[in-house]
């Protein structure tokens, strides 16, 4: 059977079309890709700074800040240079910028009067390869049922005849210590005020 040159044309186009479709299906459709992202919050920035520490109640109404000092040698408890030295050392670096008096005093009932606060100063000497070595800690102590605190600076380590030493171990450990002094005085913070009365 004869076929013109028409229908021929309208056969082979009709079969482009399919041909064109079905190479269409077999693509993987594309995936249409995320909106970026800002990479940081623009309101961060805009954020207020975290508030400074309160100090701890044991500081509330505090009216003197006293010094006691515990050396341990080999030979028992020490009263000696060591002793003299560490205990002036650390009540020079407390008074400094601090609100309240501040005194060297034996372990007693001083420690006990209402609204003072002790530092506890404990040094243990110890004999390393030859060489005398301290480790320091100081620790505030309160008789008040509120004021307990159960964690102090970490202590510090230093060569049992090096005053220099000792003294820098001194300062770091009250500005650990002592609200005045935090962070080396620049974030000191104030004694907090009273509760108000009723």
């Amino acid at each position: 059977m004869a076929v013109d040159y028409g229908s021929r044309a309208r056969i082979a186009a009709a079969s482009s079309l399919v041909l064109v479709a079905a190479d269409a299906a077999a693509q993987p459709a594309a995936i249409p890709s995320a909106p970026s992202q800002p990479s940081a919050n623009p309101a961060a920035a805009d954020l207020p700074a975290p508030a400074a520490a309160t100090p701890a109640l044991l500081w509330q109404d505090v009216t003197s800040l006293g010094v006691t000092c515990l050396v341990h040698t080999a030979d028992g408890i020490a009263t000696g240079a060591l002793h003299d030295r560490l205990c002036a050392a650390v009540t020079a670096q407390a008074a400094k910028g601090a609100p309240v008096p501040v005194t060297a005093a034996a372990l007693g009932g001083a420690a006990l009067a209402p609204g003072r606060v002790t530092l506890l100063v404990q040094a243990s000497v110890e004999d390393v390869r030859g060489a005398g070595v301290v480790a320091l800690t100081i620790r505030p102590f309160r008789n008040a049922a509120e004021a307990g605190q159960l964690f102090g600076a970490p202590p510090r380590v230093v060569a049992a005849d090096d005053l220099p030493a000792l003294e820098r171990a001194v300062a770091g450990l009250l500005a650990a210590t002592l609200p005045w002094q935090a962070a080396v005085g620049s974030h000191a913070r104030p004694l907090p005020a009273g509760r108000p009365r009723r």
